[in-house]
């Protein structure tokens, strides 16, 4: 059978860049490229798109866009890392994990919305509680992520790893102060939110992983929640993945401490709940440039392509 083909637009990225990497080896792939000097001339990258399986489009939101409107009506299916159609009726989401019938979108949709790093991590822990009916729609929310530096891009990355180094990158750096963040929509769609949640992004001073910690009161529910029946929905949600696990209770056993890089360099995701009866936290840790970004655009091309959906992924 003949190699599927691949077009990466905006491989130079971070994100792109890790796609490359993770298909340059792949011989069930044939990479395809405009020339340098082409790569932002959208004639150009739609002739290259007119022979592809799949475009993966790395760009800004507006970028995104403009490209969408020049090959949107090719026959190529496109995995749009951005923000741009995330929210979008006529685009799946790409969190397969999320149900049967996300998955059959992935896979017979032409067009994927691959999701958001922390949006990834607050999806996870807070879709499956609402769909069981465990937490209402109205919850008011308080979330914090705590991310590596990577994800902010090449120019974050050029700071962090400069040398001398400002003072103030040795520390926790708290963003996103206005609560208008770029994941809370998808969010809050995806999740069926009526309310978008307190978001508390932090970066901090290590390349990669990311942990995103969901509290929940449970006073505040509409049903009798406990920790346990918390711990028992997920893992019975996520049963069936081989992308997404959730420790067991007694594994974690409230004690220790949770590192936010231990997903570092993998594709996967785990869930820890933690907590009491009264207070239940939700943590999701995984790689903002795993799970969070290349990783699940690569998890959804296998899918879009009828192929085993961990092929190529580095699982942990």
């Amino acid at each position: 059978m003949a190699p599927y083909k691949v077009f990466i637009v905006g491989h130079e990225g971070t994100t792109g860049l890790r796609i490359h990497e993770r298909l340059s080896d792949r011989k069930d792939i044939e990479l395809l490229a405009t020339a340098d000097e082409d790569r932002k001339n959208v004639e150009a990258i739609k002739e290259v798109a007119k022979e592809a399986d799949i475009v993966f489009l790395c760009l800004p939101d507006a970028a995104s866009k403009e490209i969408m409107a020049a090959i949107g009506e090719l026959p190529c299916k496109v995995i749009d890392t951005s923000t741009a159609f995330r929210t979008a009726a006529d685009w799946s989401y790409g969190f397969p994990e999320l149900g049967a019938d996300y998955k059959t979108a992935i896979a017979t949709e032409k067009h994927i919305a691959n999701p958001g790093c922390h949006a990834s991590g607050m999806i996870a822990c807070i879709a499956p509680l609402v769909k069981a009916g465990l937490v209402p729609t109205d919850y008011p929310f308080t979330i914090t992520s705590l991310t590596g530096y990577s994800g902010g891009g090449k120019k974050m990355i050029g700071q962090y790893e400069s040398e001398p180094k400002d003072y103030f990158l040795y520390a926790p750096r708290q963003y996103g102060l206005s609560q208008q963040h770029k994941h809370l929509p998808e969010v809050q769609h995806v999740c069926g939110l009526s309310e978008a949640p307190i978001f508390i992004p932090i970066v901090d001073d290590y390349y990669s992983g990311m942990e995103v910690t969901v509290g929940i009161h449970s006073r505040l529910c509409q049903k009798s929640v406990s920790i346990d029946k918390v711990q028992q929905t997920l893992e019975d949600f996520y049963k069936d993945s081989t992308v997404v696990t959730v420790v067991p209770f007694t594994e974690n056993s409230n004690t220790g401490m949770l590192n936010a890089n231990q997903m570092s360099n993998t594709d996967s995701m785990k869930i820890y709940v933690t907590g009491n009866n009264e207070r239940i936290m939700v943590n999701a840790i995984f790689d903002n440039l795993g799970k969070g970004a290349s990783g699940a655009a690569v998890q959804c091309m296998n899918i879009a392509l009828g192929l085993p959906e961990d092929t190529g992924l580095a699982l942990g």
